[in-house]
């Protein structure tokens, strides 16, 4: 379903632009969406449908059983958001939204929901290029791992049983990659050992593009602010490594202040919006600055 909003996303983007919006403040992107629960689906399902992260789908429906949800629900799509505070370049992922942003697109960016490394292995944050790829790869299982699960093979051969999926995307001249997967269920959580996976038909789509030496940003904004004509928006994720120690709240109140618009916000909105971190962009304050 993201790679539907590509083309909405350009036209918001320039948009944001023709604003003059201040450093720091990014334009809103996709748009808002819903769907009806099916007999029998789970959220996992309507996640994989419309190729979204797990957690955000969840997140963004609080008080659904997401094993078991009533048939006939309305589900909201995180499908709507806030372009990360980077370079415009190459792939930026920002690690707590478990969100891969691909600028190399001529409409882009197009994103991808992606899996990120657990709290024991956390993803790498920093700046790196695209290194080797490679289709259909072996999976040399590392020491580290064969001693958590000694039944596994010193090499697991391409196929069905491969978690690296058919593609891997290395990460600068690192051990990790961007890969994909032969669990989808995974996608939208903290369920690597450090890399990045996409659902298979999107990681083979963006290996098919992407270029060795492209810019890889890995970024760690799990609040980030944005605006559109009328209004400033907060999108709050959850500190998932536990960078932000002071809290979301001071987090996001920090950069209001760095940006310059401490006095737009309504801070009982921000609040709110911190203590949910929904995914989802929320209004709290306006774009125009006030006058006296």
């Amino acid at each position: 379903m993201l790679r539907a909003l590509v083309i909405l996303g350009l036209a918001v983007g320039a948009a944001g632009e023709a604003l003059g919006s201040e450093p720091g403040l990014r334009p809103l992107l996709g748009r808002e969406e819903s769907v009806p629960i099916k007999r029998g689906q789970t959220l996992h399902d309507v996640a994989y449908a419309h190729r979204v992260g797990f957690q955000a789908v969840e997140r963004a429906n609080p008080g659904v059983d997401p094993w078991i949800p009533a048939t006939g629900t309305n589900i909201t799509l995180p499908t709507r958001y806030i372009l990360p505070d980077t370079d415009e370049e190459g792939l930026v992922i920002n690690i707590p939204e478990m969100r891969l942003f691909d600028y190399t697109v001529m409409m882009g960016p197009q994103v991808f929901a992606v899996a990120i490394g657990d709290e024991a292995d956390r993803s790498m944050i920093g700046e790196f290029v695209v290194g080797a790829k490679r289709s259909e790869p072996a999976w040399h299982v590392p020491k580290s791992i064969r001693e958590e699960k000694p039944d596994l093979p010193e090499v697991v051969p391409p196929g069905p049983d491969n978690p690296l999926g058919s593609r891997w995307i290395t990460i600068g001249r690192t051990s990790y990659g961007i890969h994909g997967t032969n669990v989808r269920w995974s996608i939208g959580r903290q369920a690597t050992h450090g890399c990045v996976r996409l659902y298979e038909d999107e990681i083979q789509r963006l290996y098919g593009r992407v270029r060795e030496g492209t810019r890889i940003q890995i970024v760690y904004q799990p609040t980030k602010w944005g605006r559109d004509r009328e209004h400033l928006y907060l999108e709050v994720h959850p500190d998932v490594y536990g960078l932000r120690p002071a809290g979301l709240l001071e987090s996001a109140l920090d950069a209001a202040r760095a940006l310059g618009v401490i006095d737009r916000i309504d801070l009982e909105r921000v609040r709110r919006a911190a203590e949910q971190a929904s995914g989802i962009p929320v209004a709290v304050g306006s774009a125009d600055a006030p006058t006296y």
